[in-house]
């Protein structure tokens, strides 16, 4: 598939964007429906114009329209690339563009696009100067861009304007090193105000350190990148803020954004328009210092008092105003045509489907087509129009700035002259629409529009000026916003002259006088508030002599009498009462043990003699038996079969009785009985017997004291006891007393008296008084207390004076700033005049007396420790010590009769250890032989053993039966 290439000014990545746009509506269902629809209505129009006209051209012009747009505009496909001339590292490729949106778009954009550059290279410029490389008078705006460097850092800018101050001014006026006209006029003002600084003369650096001229010559040299050439990016940056070209558009990346591009083509632009070979480095350091320079003599002027400011204001008013207007539509003119050219054309073909819809009707395809293509024209009239305008320019500016030196003097020059052509160039842009579109549809209604446009910018700012230079009212940087005046009559006359006035940052002012004196006013830094806070401190001194004499006489009488009554009636009760408590603490041991051997002997030694008595024993056996515990068990089982036989009793014995009258009687009889009885004793014992019993030789009384006779019983204890003790005594007093009183006296007194004044007054007074106070405004202080403890009402609390809550609330902070802030100090101040109230006064010595008290204290407390020990109080010590040694003797006599019962209780228990082994001896003795007794009962033969058989199972049975019940 064949490419079609397309040129654009900018915006590359938007027409591709477009494009794709366009490409992918016409390969969708919503452009086939598009197209259906149009071809539908095409139809309808192409029928209704035959049926009006009944012309068969007409119907041959449908065909051949229809065909033409449907089959070769839009049914025929290319790929497009897309070449952005400001990016051109950057192509853009897009496929399935139609042809009718192509290949116009292709044939027209090459042309203009090789027109332009075609001018370019006939008339071969540098980069900096070639439109279709950097724009419209790129190379212009650089330079003059250049021509308002300056330093890119404070402290060496700061720096700078000291050295122009102290030094090179100092160069001219004292040391005559060089003139005010050589510094204006010279090329390379670097070399000339750095070369040879003064020893003496210096400056101070941000660390107010004092250097001469020659260390910060140095200085300056060293650390600023500026003059050293170091750092270009600031520069670079400032240049790409002010200029609006070819390169800084809004659609793409820019050619200058580039440290060695920029460099480059200053370079390349310096050259051109001055003539000359400086480096990129040598023109930044230029216009660094002689806008430096600049600065310092403007300021070291205003310093002094200059006001040759406004020479010859009239005459240059009308121009400043007119390149106002130039620069305002070079502006415009820079920002937006070439953006507005780039948005038209994207524009363009972007409504290529809607337009290739309505030119599928008949009647509307060839106007459609026709103005499609113009309007593409049209837009690529302008690139060879913006080439033409910037050789043209570039042309004029070169031939006024050919050989003119960048000095001081001619400085504002140049810059005006870039001003000039750059905004001239701007101005003619805007006409360039109007000429492109007479290019293509016929020029001269079209330049007579652009001649009447300029001319009336031209009238309207001439004009202007004129009727201010006649009316002689001049205004200069003057802004007003909402001012209203009225009323206003003022006739006086006022002169001042020679201060300077300055506010600092707390609102207050500083004025220098012309006599080098320095006046501070606060009343713009004090607040004025409904109350006021102040601190006073006042010193005063006076002297005053008088004389005064004077004689006076005097008489009078007096008579009086009184007689005096009274009656007095008192009544005392008085309730008094006391409470108290005492707390005892009692500490002893006591400790008991005694020992029952005895009793229990006689106890033990009785119930075995009782034993012995009874069962006719001896002492031991009796005792043995009584410590032994005894087990007996019998069980008996007997069984009894009888029978008997009486013929009275049956019916045939009956008979056999009436008849025979004899009887006959028969019985027999068995018994059989067995006992057996085991048990256990002190003596072993074997018995076979026809009847068993159970005895036991003591009772439960006796075996319990006999227990109880065993015990030994030991205790002791050591107790400690505490008593508190509260008491409480109340008393009551009642008194009753009347007085009564009666006094009568009369007095007479005369007392004669003359008076007689005879005064002299001469009176010399002599009054002398010296004061010196110190009142200290703490208003605005207050302000700010106000405002850090109620930031939200501060503004009413300030300023509010009739409100008698807002007053209150006032007084409350008032009283609150004053504990926090002054009264602090108040009391510092107390503190320090107290110290000094013992100035000039002698010590005052000990008392006397002391010593006696001391000793009198000291006798009394001897007599009454004798008195204690008369009346056997002991002392706390000797009491405490006294128990302790009690205690301790007690518990000692406790563990002394505690061993004496231990030792005691033995020889009970060795007596008993003896019975249980004779106790258990005879259980085994026992045991044997009633073994030996069962196996020979077990042993015999015949009936016995049958008998004894049957016997155990009878008692088997009536246990079991015994049990069930």
């Amino acid at each position: 598939m064949a490419v079609d290439t397309i040129y654009t000014v900018a915006g590359g990545a938007w027409f591709q964007d477009s494009l794709n746009g366009v490409a992918a509506f016409f390969n969708s269902r919503a452009g086939d429906s598009l197209i259906a629809m149009a071809t539908a209505v095409s139809v309808i129009v192409g029928a209704a114009t035959y049926i009006r006209t009944r012309n068969i051209m007409d119907l041959v012009k449908w065909a051949g329209f229809y065909v033409l747009v449907i089959a070769v505009l839009v049914g025929d496909k290319r790929n497009v690339q897309i070449i952005d001339l400001s990016e051109p590292a950057a192509i853009y490729q897009v496929d399935n563009v139609p042809t009718g949106l192509a290949a116009p778009a292709s044939l027209i954009t090459r042309i203009g696009a090789g027109m332009a550059q075609v001018y370019d290279f006939v008339f071969a410029r540098p980069d900096a100067l070639t439109y279709s490389k950097t724009g419209m008078l790129f190379g212009a705006q650089l330079a003059a861009g250049s021509s308002d460097f300056r330093f890119s850092e404070p402290e060496i800018q700061r720096m700078f304007s000291d050295y122009v101050h102290n030094c090179v001014v100092g160069d001219i006026m004292l040391n005559n090193k060089y003139s005010i006209g050589d510094l204006m006029n010279s090329t390379d003002p670097y070399t000339l105000i750095f070369s040879k600084p003064s020893p003496l003369r210096g400056l101070y650096d941000k660390n107010r350190n004092f250097l001469t001229c020659e260390q910060a010559t140095t200085k300056i040299n060293t650390d600023s990148g500026d003059i050293s050439g170091r750092n270009m990016v600031p520069f670079l940056q400032q240049v790409l803020n002010r200029i609006h070209g070819f390169t800084n558009q809004v659609f793409g990346p820019t050619n200058g954004a580039s440290t060695a591009l920029f460099t480059e083509m200053l370079g390349d632009s310096y050259n051109y328009f001055h003539g000359n070979s400086m480096t990129s480095t040598e023109i930044i350091r230029k216009n660094v210092v002689m806008n430096g320079l600049r600065s310092g003599l403007e300021s070291f002027s205003a310093q002094n008092g200059d006001t040759a400011g406004l020479v010859n204001t009239a005459t240059q008013t009308s121009m400043a105003k007119m390149r106002l207007s130039q620069a305002t539509s070079a502006s415009i003119a820079a920002n937006t045509l070439p953006v507005m050219h780039s948005v038209l054309l994207g524009m363009t073909m972007a409504l290529f489907p809607v337009l290739i819809v309505l030119a599928v009707v008949s009647s509307l395809s060839w106007t459609i087509i026709k103005g499609y293509i113009y309007t593409i024209a049209y837009l690529q009239m302008w690139p060879i129009l913006f080439s033409i305008l910037n050789h043209a320019m570039n042309f004029y500016l070169q031939g006024k700035l050919n050989g003119t030196a960048v000095t001081l003097a001619t400085f504002d020059q140049v810059q005006n002259t870039y001003s000039d052509i750059g905004t001239t160039a701007g101005w003619l842009a805007l006409s360039i629409p109007f000429i492109a579109y007479g290019l293509v549809m016929g020029l001269g209604r079209v330049v007579s529009q652009a001649g009447n446009y300029l001319g009336q910018t031209l009238q309207s700012a001439s004009t202007q000026s004129s009727s201010q230079a006649i009316d002689g009212n001049w205004s200069y940087n003057n802004m007003t916003t909402g001012n209203v005046q009225g009323n206003k009559w003022d006739t006086n006359y006022s002169h001042r002259e020679g201060h300077m006035t300055n506010q600092l940052e707390s609102g207050a002012t500083k004025t220098l006088t012309s006599s080098g004196q320095s006046v501070y006013n606060t009343t713009e830094a004090i607040s004025k508030l409904p109350v006021d806070i102040a601190l006073g401190k006042t010193a005063s001194s006076s002297w005053q002599q008088q004389q005064r004499d004077a004689l006076s006489e005097a008489q009078s009488l007096s008579n009086s009498l009184s007689q005096t009554s009274s009656l007095a009636t008192s009544q005392m009760s008085q309730w008094s009462q006391q409470r108290g408590n005492s707390d005892t603490t009692v500490t002893g041991s006591d400790a008991s043990a005694s020992s029952n051997l005895t009793k229990a002997l006689n106890t033990i030694q009785s119930i075995g003699s009782r034993y012995a008595r009874d069962e006719n024993t001896t002492l031991a056996e009796g005792i043995r038996a009584a410590a032994t515990k005894s087990q007996d068990m019998s069980f008996g089982a007997g069984a009894s079969v009888q029978g008997s036989i009486d013929s009275d009793r049956q019916i045939l014995g009956k008979v056999a009785g009436l008849v025979t009258g004899g009887k006959v009687s028969g019985e027999a009889h068995l018994k059989g009985e067995y006992t057996g009885r085991s048990g256990s004793s002190h003596g072993t014992s074997s018995d076979l017997t026809q009847q068993g019993g159970t005895s036991k030789g003591f009772s439960a009384q006796e075996l319990k004291d006999f227990r109880d006779a065993m015990d030994v019983v030991t205790s002791s204890r050591v107790t400690d006891s505490g008593s508190h003790t509260d008491n409480a005594s109340a008393s009551l007093a009642n008194q009753l007393s009347s007085t009564f009183s009666s006094l009568k006296s009369q007095a007479s007194q005369y007392n004669d008296a003359v008076t007689r004044s005879h005064e002299y007054s001469q009176l010399a007074s002599y009054a002398e008084n010296n004061s010196a106070s110190i009142n200290q405004n703490y208003s605005q202080e207050f302000v700010g207390y106000v405002t850090s403890k109620r930031p939200g009402e501060a503004d009413q609390l300030l300023s509010d004076a009739a409100s008698p809550e807002v007053r209150a609330e006032r007084d409350r902070l008032a009283q609150a700033f004053v504990e926090d802030r002054m009264k602090p100090q108040l009391l510092q101040e107390f503190e320090q005049n107290r110290g000094r109230t013992d100035e000039g006064m002698g010590s005052v010595g000990a008392s006397s007396g002391g010593g006696n008290l001391q000793s009198e204290y000291d006798t009394q407390q001897t007599q009454m420790e004798n008195r204690a020990n008369a009346g056997g109080v002991r002392l706390q010590d000797d009491v405490s010590s006294d128990v302790a040694d009690r205690r301790r003797h007690a518990e000692s006599q406790v563990n002394s009769e505690k061993n004496t019962v231990i030792s005691s209780g033995n020889t009970p228990k060795e007596e008993y250890n003896r019975l249980q082994s004779e106790h258990e001896q005879g259980n085994k003795n026992f045991s044997d032989a009633k073994s030996a007794e069962e196996k020979r009962q077990n042993d015999w033969i015949g009936d016995n053993g049958v008998g004894r058989k049957e016997l155990n199972d009878i008692k088997d049975n009536l246990q079991k039966k015994f049990d069930q019940d």
